[in-house]
């Protein structure tokens, strides 16, 4: 008997690299064939099985190595020995399902995993089989799909052996392992996009809160549409997406999300899907230790994009300055707990900027928070409250007047915020120009809480052409 090993692989002491050396591969061990990112190849601690009487289907076959996708031990001999499960029923978000095992031999334990979230890896809370005890012949598997499942291609791995508790990688000295391409869908699911299915809104920020600064609004522009996705009343997944439209700050700013009244707990944090400029991120979008659940966009717009050609200090807010380009985001969070949709704060939520871990930002700041403040500094749109790491010592410096009881939050006495939100891809000011001077109407309309006054001064006509910024 090959001296195999379950668990990860080792540079010493790997199971099937052992049983390379004493027996022959391709009469004795088997592999599975998903995306090596699922662990499938020796490399990788593949999960393998020294062939014996205990298998998935009525065939079993053996290779040196796992063919693993795109390629096929299938196609290389010519033999589809992955033939042990079936699916009679589709996988469909929120819905139950059906699998089939057809297991030849005795004694068998069924582990087996599907990749409910599409990144790569086969999860504890991806297990859908956990050493069921299996016996000779076909036995149903039901199951249901998690809503927080992400519609499209992906992979089920299944494993077969007299061994109950093993993982999706490593090695073990019976059974079989195969692995299925199957698809996730979704029916019954509407759809409801801010600030509608194809357009963006706009959201402007002057990071020299709580000092009135240039007053250009152009530190970061930031271009977005949301859309909720609801299945019976239930807002099951949110997918934000967003492009930059500019970024005039020399200090370095983060850009993120608050979603007030929604904790935490409700949203599978290592099932968000972040990409950016169709990459994906690695790191976590769901921040630690807040009361409302906050995302993380970016900790740093600086590193997704660049000033430009020439003389160019910032992107896009210069003469000479401007390209078609936008640096593009996009984020789907699953929900773990289903919220009413009657009980989602309204869109576009709560967006914010922050200080870039490790950054200096300005002399005001360092005073109350030190030299970096990170997640100290915070700048909120009109009357939004801050999360939970924002230092509420810069509530009324220099021209804010913040007050927590009356919640009138980040503005000035006259009602001038340091953030906004206009609802088109919007023209905005040049590098130093004060946005009071580009929209002559924004004062009186800022200076109405009642916002009645001059509400689109946004498609002002009389607005000097000279102080704004246009490709």
């Amino acid at each position: 008997m090959p001296c195999f090993s379950y668990g990860p692989s080792s540079n010493s002491n790997d199971g099937a690299r052992c049983a390379l050396a004493e027996i022959e591969v391709s009469d004795s061990v088997d592999f599975g064939d998903a995306p090596d990112s699922y662990g499938s190849t020796l490399d990788t601690a593949g999960a393998r099985h020294a062939i014996t009487g205990l298998y998935l289907g009525g065939t079993v076959d053996a290779e040196s190595d796992a063919y693993a996708f795109p390629l096929s031990d299938d196609l290389s001999d010519e033999s589809d020995d992955d033939d042990g499960i079936s699916f009679p029923a589709g996988f469909e978000i929120g819905e139950s399902s059906l699998i089939i095992a057809n297991v030849t031999g005795s004694g068998g334990y069924l582990n087996a995993w599907i990749d409910w979230d599409l990144d790569g890896r086969f999860e504890d809370d991806e297990q859908i089989a956990t050493g069921l005890s299996v016996p000779s012949g076909a036995t149903n598997l039901a199951l249901d799909v998690p809503v927080w499942a992400t519609v499209g291609d992906t992979w089920a791995r299944f494993r077969i052996s007299t061994f109950a508790e093993i993982g999706p990688t490593g090695g073990v000295s019976d059974g079989e392992v195969e692995d299925y391409q199957v698809t996730v869908t979704e029916s019954g699911v509407t759809m409801t996009s801010y600030p509608s299915a194809t357009g963006y809104t706009s959201f402007a920020f002057e990071d020299l809160y709580p000092e009135p600064g240039d007053f250009d609004m152009n530190d970061v522009l930031m271009n977005v549409r949301i859309t909720e996705y609801v299945k019976d009343g239930l807002v099951i997944r949110l997918k934000l997406e967003g492009q930059l439209a500019a970024l005039g700050a020399s200090y370095r700013n983060g850009f993120a999300f608050q979603l007030p009244g929604i904790s935490p707990t409700s949203i599978k944090g290592d099932s968000i899907a972040l990409t950016m400029n169709n990459l994906r991120q690695t790191d976590s979008a769901l921040e630690d230790n807040q009361t409302n659940a906050v995302l993380i966009v970016s900790s740093n717009l600086w590193n997704v994009t660049q000033a430009g050609e020439g003389g160019c200090r910032y992107f896009r807010t210069e003469e000479g300055c401007g390209t078609a380009s936008r640096p593009s985001w996009t984020m789907v969070v699953p929900f773990l707990n289903p919220v009413d949709a009657a009980s989602m704060p309204p869109m576009p939520y709560d967006p914010f900027i922050f200080a870039s871990p490790s950054t200096y930002h300005g002399s005001l700041i360092t005073a109350v928070t030190g030299d970096h403040p990170g997640r100290k500094f915070e700048v909120h749109l009109k009357n939004y409250t801050p999360s939970n790491t924002f230092e509420k010592l810069i509530f009324g410096m220099a021209d804010d007047t913040s007050d927590e009881i009356t919640e009138h939050l980040f503005q000035t006495e006259n009602g001038i915020p340091w953030a906004l939100e206009i609802p088109i891809e919007w023209k905005h000011p040049k590098e130093g120009v004060s946005l009071l001077n580009a929209y002559p109407q924004f004062f009186d309309f800022a200076s109405d809480a009642s916002g009645q006054t001059n509400p689109d001064w946004y498609l002002e006509q009389n607005a000097n052409s000279d102080y704004l910024f246009i490709d």
